[in-house]
């Protein structure tokens, strides 16, 4: 079950969009004060979803000019950690590639494909907060998987950012099954855990210490035609909430 926070387009206006970006900013905290969350066992397991939309144009999507170099982008392309604003960050590959003057910041070089406002291609979507349910089965080969209304890629294109949270027992640890169209990282506490990119599955199983732990997927539909995200966990989550969040 997907539960969406729906605006109206008046009320995504600026000071609207600022509440939300605020919202935004407290998700990506690491989890703590910023985050509400209850330590109530975990019946469901469910992420949080930021969903932003990128505009035809932006360098790196569709048929920007990096877009292509190649169609199929491989590993290694962004830092293990995440940068100081709970970005992926790119590597030296990754700058070469992908490092435009609106897709990266250009102090810390994170990559700005999630970022209404920093970057001037992406804004919020319609319904941009969504509590997402696992497993995710979204897009081909079923049918395209357009959430917010949309019927195809012709206006924007895709980029989503999920957080949640779990815990691990002494000894515990955490499998994950990734496979989608077109890119997703994914981070644990901050650090990079698993990536997978068009026409490949990830899974990988990590070692965790005892107790709670953040997970955060960066997804990105840049090509047209055809998205999708599928992906399990061994391990449930509770989605995070900040401003402009329901519980």
């Amino acid at each position: 079950m997907n539960t969406k926070i729906r605006f109206s387009s008046h009320s995504l206006g600026a000071a609207v969009c600022g509440v939300v970006m605020l919202g935004l900013a407290a998700v990506r905290a690491q989890a703590g004060g910023a985050l509400n969350n209850d330590a109530k066992p975990v019946q469901v397991s469910e992420l949080t979803g930021i969903y932003t939309q990128v505009a035809v144009g932006d360098p790196d999507f569709g048929g920007g000019t990096n877009a292509n170099a190649p169609y199929i982008m491989g590993t290694g392309l962004v830092e293990s950690q995440l940068g100081p604003n709970g970005l992926p960050v790119l590597s030296a590959a990754g700058i070469a590639q992908l490092g435009t003057s609106s897709d990266m910041d250009p102090v810390t070089h994170e990559l700005l494909w999630w970022s209404p406002g920093a970057n001037p291609y992406v804004s919020l979507d319609s319904e941009p907060v969504q509590i997402n349910a696992l497993p995710f089965s979204y897009g081909y080969p079923n049918v395209n998987w357009y959430p917010t209304g949309q019927t195809s890629d012709d206006n924007f294109y895709r980029t989503v950012e999920w957080q949640g949270t779990f815990k691990t027992a002494k000894g515990g640890s955490i499998s994950l099954n990734v496979s989608l169209d077109d890119d997703a990282w994914v981070f644990i506490d901050g650090t990079l855990v698993a990536e997978d990119h068009y026409g490949y599955t990830s899974n990988t199983t990590t070692a965790m210490s005892p107790g709670m732990h953040t997970i955060t997927i960066f997804y990105d539909d840049r090509q047209p035609i055809y998205n999708a995200m599928y992906f399990t966990s061994s391990v449930p989550f509770a989605p995070v909430h900040g401003h402009g969040q329901k519980k």
